[in-house]
């Protein structure tokens, strides 16, 4: 019992995550990741860099980056779903196909939420690139599942 508190109080935590960065005014959203984006490089590069070069480095890459980080959010929450429907069910397809669908309601319900932040809008291709994440997620929990299992079966 005490297992599952426990990753329902995760998942609740992580979607609090997802909702928060969803909160962000775009103005905030763009500064977190252009952020993320220069230190990442410096980190790499070990330089420092000038204004000028800032903004063109983040102009190229800031799309794919804010993608994969749509994409690395559901990631998770789909792992730690699939995880939570483990402790009631085996994993197969139904329960497969209940993680991710809980997944979509979750990440359509947060692209409605970012339609209440300033300068922030709904996209269906985010969506789209959460469910991609959530099932690549949900997989890797029942790819883990699944050797966790045959060990035990043999051991």
């Amino acid at each position: 019992m005490l297992k599952k508190i426990i990753k329902i109080f995760l998942i609740i935590i992580w979607m609090g995550v997802i909702f928060a960065f969803s909160s962000d005014t775009g103005e905030a959203s763009t500064k977190k990741s252009d952020s993320i984006i220069i230190n990442i490089y410096q980190i790499f590069n070990k330089k420092e860099l000038k204004e000028k070069d800032k903004e063109k480095i983040i102009n190229s890459v800031v799309y794919p980056v804010r993608k994969i980080a749509h994409l690395s959010e559901y990631l998770i929450l789909g792992f730690l779903i699939t995880s939570l429907v483990s402790e009631y069910t085996l994993i197969d397809r139904k329960a497969i196909l209940l993680s991710i669908i809980l997944c979509i309601i979750y990440a359509s319900s947060d692209e409605i939420h970012q339609l209440f932040s300033v300068g922030r809008s709904a996209r269906i291709l985010d969506v789209i690139i959460d469910t991609i994440g959530s099932s690549i997620g949900t997989l890797f929990y029942f790819i883990i599942d699944k050797k966790l299992l045959r060990r035990k079966l043999y051991e």
